[in-house]
């Protein structure tokens, strides 16, 4: 489970702001809430915890920058070891607003809990090296919390690695592992590689993240999310269709086929893994990235509606309308972790989404019967609707803001002195929240542009 996300000079973020997935002592409705950790157990800890955050905010304040860094962290941790070429340094998204951050290590770290564990880990880096990288944990049945450190890492200026295990928790061929670490390159990222048992647990974890998915819409990317989430899962097919009929947008199944791949269509996927290979600085050697069986045939998706006949017809992917391709687009990723467990970031779920689908879609995970797996949903939106009645908590509803420096700030409706039975929508729309563009005096200028003649605009 997610517990928090931190992250200091990245994008629009200059100073360190973090979202936080832990549950307040506020008098909110606890219905919803994933408790981690045995209450029977004398001395353990119970940890409550949110299964949604949404993100709200003025257009360009910074919402979607928070995913966009949540999604580059989790990018390092897979891709660094492997994906990275070994000359390279790192990638690196500083904010860019002053110089001093342009010279800055960025910083990017998490809390998560695994069974009765509660680790810290993080990273920070600079674009030619990890400068730090470090992982704590801690045990929550113990009576006392003591922090435990695994591992330390630190990168000279000249790229000279230096990993540091101060006690026995983290077991293994660790000496050796380190031996293999980059100055660009996760301990993390390399250990998993290596098969290392506890941090391939915590690798499992990320890998459970679904990165960033938005509601614009890619025909190929449906298909492939729904032939992947739902093709060969029965189960999630079946609560998926059960979804969209109460969204009531007409689709009664969604029938998968396999099709022969054309001579042409083969040679098409063959030169993108050759150019792909030549980017990445992939040797030939390497296994291939398409498989015998991949290169045979491709799945298709038809969509089927119910006639006025009692017969159902097919409608292609393309004629359905936006707002559908959009939530077909989430349907998959979403089921799947719904029933798996996991984190699931959409960005702009209000995006060609109707403002009761995307509720539906919020109890989902608000649910526990809809959500076995206790999995939990990070979204931006400007959809206000969200705000009514009791489907968020006041802690799981976030704001972002710039500064006059064009610096990103996050914080809570919490952290304000603000009641449960309060109108949250009317307030957050009054501006007593902050979080809103300041608009009128400048677009009235604008407006009373156009009863002027050009001479007089242009004086």
């Amino acid at each position: 489970m997610l517990l928090r996300f931190g992250v200091e000079n990245h994008g629009s973020i200059r100073g360190y702001q973090e979202l936080q997935l832990t549950a307040t002592n506020l008098k909110d409705s606890e219905e919803g809430l994933i408790h981690q950790g045995d209450a029977s157990a004398e001395g353990s800890r119970v940890l409550r915890l949110l299964p949604v955050a949404g993100i709200y905010g003025a257009n360009a304040a910074g919402k979607s920058t928070l995913l966009n860094a949540f999604d580059f962290f989790l990018n390092a941790i897979r891709l660094s070891h492997a994906g990275v070429a070994k000359r390279t340094g790192t990638p690196y998204i500083p904010f860019i607003l002053d110089l001093e951050s342009r010279s800055t290590p960025s910083r990017y770290d998490v809390d998560i809990v695994l069974e009765s564990t509660r680790y810290h880990y993080g990273f920070s880096l600079d674009g030619k090296r990890i400068v730090q990288e470090w992982l704590y944990s801690f045990d929550l049945t113990a009576s006392r919390q003591v922090r435990s450190v695994m591992f330390a890492r630190e990168t000279s200026p000249e790229g000279i690695v230096e990993v540091i295990f101060p006690g026995k928790s983290l077991k293994g061929e660790n000496k050796q592992i380190a031996k293999l670490v980059r100055p660009n390159s996760l301990f993390l990222s390399v250990a998993a590689q290596n098969s290392h048992p506890q941090i391939s647990a915590m690798f499992e974890f990320f890998e459970q993240v679904v990165s960033r998915l938005n509601a614009q819409v890619d025909e190929v990317s449906i298909v492939n999310q729904l032939t992947a989430y739902l093709g060969l899962d029965e189960q999630r097919k079946a609560a998926a269709l059960k979804f969209l009929k109460a969204a009531d947008i007409g689709i009664s199944d969604i029938n998968f086929s396999k099709i022969p791949l054309k001579e042409k269509e083969v040679q098409i996927i063959k030169d993108i893994e050759q150019l792909f290979r030549q980017h990445a600085n992939i040797p030939a050697s390497d296994r291939a990235l398409f498989s015998d069986d991949d290169l045979k045939e491709k799945v298709t998706v038809k969509l089927m509606h119910l006639g006025k006949d009692g017969k159902t017809y097919p409608i292609p992917l393309a004629e359905e309308s936006t707002g559908t391709q959009a939530l077909l687009q989430l349907l998959g990723p979403v089921f799947a972790r719904l029933h798996a467990g996991g984190t699931v970031l959409i960005d702009e779920l209000n995006t060609a989404l109707h403002p009761l689908v995307s509720r539906e879609l919020i109890k989902l995970f608000q649910n526990p019967i809809t959500n076995p797996g206790r999995a939990q949903l990070i979204f931006t939106t400007h959809d206000t609707n969200l705000l009514t009645g009791s489907l968020l908590r006041r802690d799981q509803i976030w704001f972002a803001e710039k500064d006059v420096e064009g610096a990103t700030h996050l914080f809570s409706l919490s952290d304000i002195k603000v009641r449960s039975t309060d109108n949250i929508e009317r307030g957050y729309l009054m501006g007593r929240f902050g979080a809103i563009p300041f608009v009128g005096c400048g677009l009235d200028e604008f407006a009373s542009m156009f009863g002027k003649h050009p001479e007089q605009v242009a004086t």
